[in-house]
């Protein structure tokens, strides 16, 4: 992720400013009134629906009214009381910064005391999901996340998600992105230690925007704490009351109802369970979590039980398929379906061992929902109304030289993009591709980085049909066949 350096001292410059003015106000350690002018901890009606953008005071009046700065990218933000005597600030980004040319976003960031002053590889961020029909005040009021990252000097951010009952809708998730971006152009945090914690809803965010964020340049997550989330958009809907759906189909979460875009609920769905209750493995995108740490965590006496058997299935599944999962069950009749059952601390101690690595694993299986940046390849089409799947192996078993890969089981893709610098691999020699399709339909192979045309470009030996090089983008087009069967195909530069 590329940043600015300006923009970073401009913001710091700006953030040491107010954290100064709040310096001079005493700093509750609990819930209690209001701090700056129209902040309070506590849950309001206002802080539900749709974000406002405040209206900025004056200069002249700005240090006694606790109003609103004007920052950067479309920010405005202000000091809040702090729950830990850290540094805390209210944001609000406007559109389109906020990743939605309508809404804006609001955020929480506690910045704690002496994050500046450790080393890069320490400063840790992480993204606090609230639960469902509340704000993301619910991160600081009801978990113990604020102590937590304060005791380890990470960065705390809790977004609200464009609204409060979002479900992870992709508007939501595009929000996230789009504040990850501007948060990173503006504070040095270790992109490579972010890690996502959520609570029911929250748990779900937490889950679908880790498994639909893969990309190495926009903000990802290392590892994910979901505690008793709903992991099939599907079968929520089938279980909410009429009032719920008619919510959920409105613009602002999925557009219409699940009977007129079924796959707009599915693609932020982690799994769609059977009717025996097992995860379908052919609609588990969360399997692209792999090789990510995931924490999951649930109370047996959780008065939802299907979301209950839903987590204790999911870490059954990810188990099965040797992802790096913890599951931590608890038995408390009177705190039911809450944030309190879960332990934070554990929790951190175990994504924390983890960072993204520099590389991506050599063999991945990952879901595609869109055309962008996947795991070793660029999916450039797809279908748009499914999942888009594939398996790619770097140097498998099966290839007859070394400067070789293996894109296997495709289903849904049209046309993918292989960079064959990011995959280590070297168009410079003999370069092998074993390619086969799970739906017997053609893909178009796009291979980048071939500074001119290749001597020869074969398929199973002979000649191949359909191929092209754009000497101008680098790249050579190939088709392997028309059906998606098994082939070998041998680039001779």
């Amino acid at each position: 992720m590329a940043h600015s350096t300006a923009l970073r001292r401009f913001l710091t410059t700006a953030l040491l400013g107010a954290t100064l003015a709040s310096a001079l106000v005493a700093v509750p350690q609990q819930p209690g009134p209001s701090g700056a002018q129209g902040f309070t901890w506590t849950q309001r009606v206002s802080d539900l629906g749709s974000v406002e953008v405040p209206a900025l005071e004056s200069l002249a009046t700005h240090a006694r009214s606790g109003g609103w700065f004007q920052g950067p990218l479309g920010t405005r933000y202000r000091s809040v009381p702090s729950y830990t005597g850290d540094p805390t600030f209210e944001v609000v980004i406007s559109p389109p910064y906020s990743g939605n040319r309508a809404l804006p976003e609001r955020i929480l960031i506690q910045i704690p005391v002496g994050f500046y002053d450790q080393p890069w590889s320490n400063r840790a961020m992480v993204v606090g999901f609230h639960s469902f029909s509340v704000s993301e005040k619910d991160i600081f009021i009801h978990s113990s996340l604020p102590w937590e990252c304060s005791q380890r000097k990470w960065l705390l951010v809790a977004p609200y998600g464009l609204t409060d009952t979002n479900f992870a809708n992709p508007r939501s998730q595009a929000s996230i992105a789009a504040i990850g971006q501007i948060l990173y152009s503006l504070i040095p945090f270790n992109y490579r230690r972010v890690y996502g914690v959520g609570f029911s809803m929250g748990g779900l965010s937490a889950l679908s925007y880790a498994m639909r964020h893969l990309d190495p340049w926009q903000l990802q997550f290392a590892g994910v704490v979901a505690h008793t989330a709903p992991l099939d958009m599907r079968r929520e809907v089938q279980n909410s009351p009429i009032i719920s759906q008619l919510l959920l189909s409105g613009w602002e979460h999925f557009g219409a109802d699940y009977a007129t875009v079924p796959f707009e609920y599915e693609r932020v769905s982690p799994v769609r369970f059977a009717p025996d209750g097992l995860v379908d493995s052919t609609q588990a995108p969360v399997i692209n979590l792999a090789h990510r740490p995931v924490y999951l965590h649930a109370n047996l006496a959780d008065s939802d039980t299907l979301l209950v058997a839903g987590m204790s299935e999911l870490a059954s599944f990810l188990t099965s398929r040797g992802a790096l999962v913890q599951e931590h069950l608890v038995f408390d009749p009177v705190a039911g379906h809450s944030w309190s059952t879960l332990p934070v601390g554990s929790a951190l101690d175990f994504v924390a061992q983890y960072q993204l690595p520099a590389l991506e694993p050599p063999l991945v299986e990952v879901f595609s929902d869109r055309a962008t940046r996947w795991p070793h390849v660029d999916v450039i089409e797809q279908s748009p109304e499914a999942f888009a799947r594939y398996e790619l192996e770097l140097h498998p078993a099966a290839a007859s030289i070394t400067n070789s890969f293996a894109l296997r089981a495709t289903h849904e893709m049209e046309r993918v993009l292989f960079n064959l610098e990011f995959l280590g691999l070297d168009p410079n020699q003999a370069l092998e591709c074993l390619h086969s399709s799970a739906d017997s339909t053609a893909d178009i192979l796009v291979f980048s980085g071939y500074a001119t045309s290749p001597k020869t470009v074969t398929v199973n030996g002979q000649p191949a049909d359909h191929w092209s090089f754009e000497a101008s983008l680098q790249e050579l087009t190939v088709r392997p066949s028309a059906d998606g069967q098994p082939t070998v195909v041998l680039i001779t530069p």
